[in-house]
């Protein structure tokens, strides 16, 4: 076991500093390839259940306030498991532990395609929630702790690609099941879950071949060591870093929110636009993100964290901008596009500025499962702020400038945090 773990760390260490794609090497792409597919079927599950409220609420004869639990239930579940297997990955592994909440929500989903009432799927909903929450923290650990310092960067951002390419594949799988059963409603949304029970089977034959992150094998085989001659080393922690993460977290959390949950609504009723339930909405919403994730991959590692942060944050601010002083179709088109690129295509960056900043401690999956998932917060709160607000259209137009204020914030944040860019972690 020892050799092997020489043989990983001395992988990591020599590894090229170059920056493009072809320096990655096998064990990175390997990495990717768990954290970036266990996210992308998270998302997948997340999104279905935004396509099928309509198909639930008659299924169960549900109000949109039942309905709304459902959400409630995942968030919770999510925010949960973010922190509970942060914590279950510093002592199981990060490989073990991504195919373990890959398992939990694989298994759960299917298990939702049986649910007999709403008492039934709300918590089975849960309990699968707790793995989807996992997922991003194990993966963001082992992307952060396995890819290259100079190439860290890119290796977050292609992992979040999977949030938009889930929520593609959510859309496409539905219209397929729709079109063959005449509709969703009957057996038609059991099967799409069941269908989420698959990622674990695929992804099992992939978490056999990556490699436990390096870092996390070091700290394992050094415990008795750093216990024996410093207790306090193996888990010192940075407040600063960590309060800067959460910081950071909670103010992306409020405008993601915010924005992608109210703006359709805005644009029907206060901008008076039929658009926004269409295909064309959401692809460009999406393909958006996914441009965001590339041109964010392809400079981060380059250009540094702050820069790329500080120049989304710009482009995600005019486009609310836009929304609320324009009226032109067009131009209305164009937001909704540097909207998902902006505010999707920041969360890129997540991942390893969260690992760099936090910085080197024995409980790095589970301070990033705390920043992360206790950030969530913002989300928490945007949507209520913004609902309380928009009982009249100037309501409206000043509860969606809130999301202004907090890319602002987020601004402030990352102009007052070091630049992490290339640093090594241990």
């Amino acid at each position: 076991m020892k050799t092997g773990v020489t043989v990983a760390t001395s992988e990591f260490e020599d590894a090229s500093r170059a920056k493009g794609f072809r320096s990655i090497t096998g064990v990175e792409w390997r990495s990717l390839s768990l954290a970036g597919l266990g996210w992308m079927f998270e998302s997948y599950d997340s999104f279905l259940l935004s396509l099928l409220l309509p198909t639930l609420a008659l299924q169960f004869g549900l109000s949109k306030a039942q309905l709304g639990l459902f959400t409630s239930i995942t968030a919770a579940g999510q925010i949960v498991g973010g922190i509970l297997f942060g914590y279950v990955s510093d002592r199981l592994g990060r490989v073990r532990t991504a195919l373990l909440c890959v398992g939990i929500y694989s298994l759960f989903s299917g298990l939702i395609a049986f649910a007999p009432n709403e008492h039934w799927f709300a918590t089975l909903r849960f309990f699968g929630a707790l793995g989807m929450g996992g997922t991003w923290t194990a993966g963001a650990a082992l992307i952060a702790e396995t890819w290259h310092a100079s190439r860290r960067g890119k290796g977050g951002a292609l992992m979040q690609m999977g949030l938009p390419i889930g929520a593609i594949l959510a859309i496409t799988i539905c219209g397929i099941v729709s079109g063959a059963n005449d509709g969703l409603a009957g057996h038609g949304w059991r099967l799409l879950f069941l269908i989420g029970a698959s990622p674990f089977f695929i992804l099992f034959w992939i978490a056999r071949k990556t490699p436990e992150s390096p870092i996390w094998l070091e700290r394992k085989h050094a415990k008795a060591t750093l216990q024996k001659h410093d207790p306090a080393s193996a888990d010192k922690l940075n407040v600063r870093g960590l309060l800067t993460a959460f910081g950071f977290i909670f103010f992306l959390q409020y405008l993601y929110w915010g924005v992608f949950t109210w703006t359709p609504t805005f644009l029907v009723t206060v901008k008076h636009l039929d658009f926004v339930h269409s295909l064309k909405f959401v692809l460009s919403l999406q393909f958006g993100a996914i441009t965001g994730f590339l041109l964010f991959s392809a400079f981060v590692d380059r250009l540094g964290r702050r820069p790329m942060f500080l120049a989304y944050l710009l482009v995600g601010a005019a486009a609310v901008g836009v929304y609320i002083l324009s009226s032109n179709p067009l131009l209305l088109m164009a937001a909704i596009f540097l909207t998902g690129f902006s505010v999707n295509g920041i969360f890129a960056g997540a991942g390893p500025f969260l690992a760099e900043i936090i910085g080197n401690t024995a409980s790095r999956g589970f301070y990033m499962g705390l920043a992360y998932n206790g950030g969530r917060l913002g989300g928490f709160i945007a949507p209520l702020i913004i609902g309380a607000l928009a009982s009249t259209s100037g309501g409206f137009v000043l509860g969606l400038a809130t999301t202004i204020v907090a890319f602002v914030a987020a601004a402030v944040v990352v102009f007052f945090a070091p630049e992490t860019r290339g640093k090594a972690l241990s």
